[in-house]
């Protein structure tokens, strides 16, 4: 009987360092759960912010598709613009006709450039010939040959001109 109590008596001596070593192991599991669960909470942060990304690139993408679409039809109506222009100037129904069309294009974008006695730029113009004048500062536009068309902001067709000299 004394040896089982001295057997009791080393168990129980035993089971608070047993306790204590299966206490560290699971700390450590716990240690080891939440930095998985970091990990994992990081990475689907990554994944949100990414798929966020995505769609506004798609949206912005969308948008320029739809832009370049209107660009590309406006740019093959300019020539009956250009024909209508010159018909307006003889005939006040075509007259009426032209500045319909005109207003449409310009809600979409469109907007003719008046360029007549601005100083020659050739990212906007195109120099077809001069012309001398005594009126003008040399190097203006003197005379537009055909308009010029910006659409959103940017040239779609260069102002053809005749650029004055002394």
């Amino acid at each position: 009987m004394a040896e089982d109590a001295d057997v009791v008596s080393k168990e129980n001596q035993n089971e608070p360092s047993k306790a204590k070593s299966e206490l560290e192991v699971l700390k450590e599991q716990i240690l080891q759960a939440q930095s998985l669960a970091e990990e994992r909470l990081e990475s689907l942060k990554r994944c949100r912010a990414d798929l966020d990304n995505l769609m506004k690139r798609s949206a912005r993408e969308k948008e320029e598709t739809v832009k370049y679409a209107s660009e590309k039809l406006i740019c093959k109506l300019l020539p009956v613009l250009d024909s209508l222009d010159q018909a307006a100037k003889h005939d006040e129904g075509i007259k009426v006709l032209y500045q319909q069309l005109l207003d449409i294009l310009k809600t979409e974008g469109l907007v003719p450039m008046d360029e007549i006695g601005k100083k020659f730029d050739p990212y906007r113009h195109e120099a077809l010939c001069s012309i001398k004048s005594e009126s003008l500062e040399e190097g203006t536009v003197a005379e537009v040959i055909q308009k010029g068309y910006l659409f959103n902001s940017h040239v779609i067709r260069f102002c053809k001109v005749a650029v004055a000299k002394r």
